[in-house]
């Protein structure tokens, strides 16, 4: 069909599964009898369901399939229950984004699953024709297939086919209980569609569901249940609209743009959502729902809720240790009510105590306006970063480096810079993923302490200097085509969906104004890009160059980003000391690949281990003008000081590694191993902290599917 038009009901569900009577009875407690009645079972029929959030929308769209353009326009929307206070409960309800079985891989919680309707689908999948019927003198057969090997990321399951054209008619399909994929239980999907003159066929129906557990897949375990169902009626075909009204979107901008009357639900709603509000509303504030949920929330986001609008976290922050401060403790928090929340302030409140000092620093941000989106931000600091730590920064106004929140080092960490900072951002937003932005600060930089580390230079005048005032602008351009965004607050939320970045960062120093101690000029270009590589796997590549111009000292240089600590942090050399290698002009590559058990899964009693390898390999080259080098050449160390040498990657420096990944037990499976090596490469001599390594083991540790 040419042109095309319809209406689309989405309706998704949270809710929590395998409940017993004794949770219910201390749930619902005088309340049991008559909840008892309204609450539905599981998908097995024995143990009971209660939903905790519902979202409807209904929207009518069009398509012009001559000019591949679909236009999507909401008509309402409505949601009840735990949703907006729960990070994790928005990544959970867009589980399913973009299921498009007729691909040839299907993106799924950002793991490549083989349609069975793919073109290398025999090398997948065995299929079995099972049987045939007649249905309205259209002869239709049903297919039956399933996974070759056990823990591939496939699915079983039929098919109904419709003779002469192909067309599906039906489908159901789920992921079977083996498969390597962590606290998934169930993925199940069912499509069905209309065959039409024999030519064209028409989505009526889709309905997903999943089933994740926290601790392992036991079929005892409590878990959450994922169900989202879209309907497609009131179809229209080859009735075009005019040629614009195609290319228009209306986008939605404001938390309640799409609300609607009670009226307008009392006639659309089914009787089994008008049902499942109500108890939505009747659970929603039980203490051990919002104990449950909370819990979820803590361990996903690191965030704890207090009953004030504020929460507590990052907890994994809480506590580190370094050569400067000693033990350190930190207290974060972020004012936090529901997830498009207009206005936030975070901040922290550090301590060391070796130095016996006190560090603290907040960040407000406002959205100015929906449509143009455009927010702002305001930030203040006073504490001690580890700089270096990554090549480029744009929108981030506080320093969160790894170097000085690490319990675990190798070495001593002698690196750490004083750094007093003020700064702003302002962010408009072209179209939806694209985005332009200015930054003003003003940062007052110097060792954070001398008699470990040095960070002086000489400046024009021939005098040493220890304190770089830098007052400087930068304008950037982000660009993250495919990303899915939701959210309408000032802090975006972004699906695990796989998109490429791209960014450009120039940034201007002013000396003269405020203070500022440097005119310089840096431009700098990131571009990273996930590639599915269907069952072989992801492959993780992002490259990075950037150029200074002006002689400028070791505080507004480019470092190789190193890193001393135990744990694998991404786009950092893990056998490189902090400041080895120093440049003014750059080239980097990471390149990571997951093999998502795809060599592990065909290996005998391996298997059963669910581990999954990858390889890596990183790659930096980069150079310094003699200018740069000379302000602080001629210094000399004073004893037990590590003075910088301005050290530059002129013969390309790598490194390269083979891993496991999804180590651990049922589904706590966060723990990642790398066997590291390196190019051969020379420390600067008169170096004080351990030599760098030639061979490590490092250890990662992030929750994944």
């Amino acid at each position: 069909m040419n042109h095309y038009q319809y209406k689309k009901n989405t309706t998704i569900e949270i809710g929590l599964n395998n409940l017993d009577t004794l949770f219910l009875k201390q749930l619902f407690k005088d309340e049991y009898h008559q909840a008892i009645q309204e609450i539905k079972y599981d998908s097995d029929g024995i143990n009971y369901y209660v939903p905790i959030y519902l979202n409807e929308q209904v929207a009518n769209v069009y398509g012009d399939t001559k000019n591949d353009r679909v236009r999507e326009d909401i008509e309402a929307e409505k949601s009840e229950g735990l949703n907006a206070q729960g990070f994790i409960f928005d990544r959970m309800s867009n589980t399913f984004q973009n299921v498009d079985v007729f691909k040839n891989n299907i993106n799924l919680l950002q793991k490549p699953f083989i349609s069975p309707l793919s073109t290398d689908g025999f090398a997948t999948y065995d299929y079995l024709l099972y049987d045939s019927i007649v249905d309205n003198n259209k002869k239709l057969y049903n297919i039956y297939f399933f996974p070759r090997r056990e823990g591939d990321f496939a699915f079983e399951g039929n098919v109904w086919v419709a003779d002469k054209n192909f067309s599906i008619k039906k489908l159901k399909m789920k992921v079977h209980k083996s498969i390597n994929l962590n606290f998934v239980r169930g993925l199940t999907f069912e499509k069905e569609f209309e065959v039409r003159n024999d030519s064209i066929y028409i989505p009526t129906k889709n309905a997903y569901e999943a089933d994740f557990t926290f601790l392992d897949k036991n079929e005892s375990n409590r878990g959450l249940t994922i169900k989202k169902n879209i309907t497609y009626t009131k179809y229209i075909l080859n009735k075009p609209q005019p040629e614009d009204f195609y290319k228009q979107t209306i986008e939605k901008i404001r938390p309640d743009q799409y609300k609607r009357e009670a009226s307008y639900w009392d006639a659309v709603q089914s009787e089994e959502n008008k049902s499942t509000y109500k108890l939505i509303e009747n659970v929603k504030e039980k203490k051990q729902i919002k104990n449950l949920t909370g819990l979820i929330n803590a361990v996903a986001s690191g965030y704890v809720n207090t009953n004030l609008g504020v929460q507590i976290g990052p907890l994994w922050t809480s506590f580190a240790t370094n050569k400067i401060e000693g033990f350190r403790t930190k207290l974060g928090f972020r004012t936090f009510r529901t997830k498009d929340d207009r206005f936030r302030l975070s901040g922290h409140v550090a301590y060391g105590f070796r130095d016996q000092q006190l560090k603290y620093g907040a960040e407000a941000q406002y959205l100015l306006s929906y449509k143009p989106r455009i927010a702002v931000g305001l930030a203040y600091q006073n504490d001690i970063e580890q700089l270096g730590s990554t090549l480029l920064n744009t929108t981030q106004l506080l320093g969160r480096s790894f170097g000085n929140t690490a319990l675990f080092s190798r070495g001593d960490n002698f690196f750490l810079s004083d750094v007093e900072k003020i700064a702003t951002n302002f962010d408009y937003q072209i179209q939806q993923n694209l985005h332009v932005g200015v930054n003003f600060s003003h940062s007052k930089i110097a060792s954070a302490s001398e008699a470990y580390f040095s960070m002086s230079y000489i400046d024009e005048n021939g005098k040493i200097q220890s304190r770089v005032t830098d007052f400087a602008s930068d304008i950037y351009l982000t660009f993250t085509p495919g990303r899915f965004v939701y959210g309408l607050g000032v802090e975006r939320r972004f699906g695990k969906n796989v998109f490429p970045t791209f960014i450009v960062n120039y940034r201007k120093g002013f000396k003269g104004p405020f203070n500022g101690t440097h005119s310089y000029d840096k431009i700098q270009f990131k571009y990273s890009q996930p590639i599915l590589l269907s069952k072989f796997g992801i492959l993780d590549a992002s490259i990075e160059a950037g150029k200074t111009f002006g002689t400028v000292p070791v505080a507004l240089l480019s470092p190789v980003p190193a890193n001393q600590t135990f744990s694998l942090v991404k786009n950092t050399f893990a056998l490189l000391n902090y400041y080895d290698f120093v440049t003014d002009e750059y080239l980097a590559g990471h390149f990571e690949h997951h093999f998502n058990g795809f060599i592990l899964n065909k290996i005998p009693l391996l298997k059963k281990l669910k581990l999954r390898s990858l390889v890596t390999f990183r790659a930096a080259y980069g150079n310094i003008s003699q200018e740069n080098r000379a302000i602080n050449d001629g210094l000399s160390n004073s004893e037990g000081v590590y003075n910088i040498n301005y050290n530059a990657p002129k013969k390309m420096y790598y490194e390269y590694s083979v891993g496991l990944e999804n180590i651990g037990y049922g589904n706590l499976r966060f723990l990642r191993i790398d066997a590291i090596w390196r190019s051969d490469y020379t420390p600067p001599q008169g170096s004080l902290v351990a030599p760098t390594p030639k061979f490590a083991i490092r250890i990662g540790i992030k929750p994944d599917l």
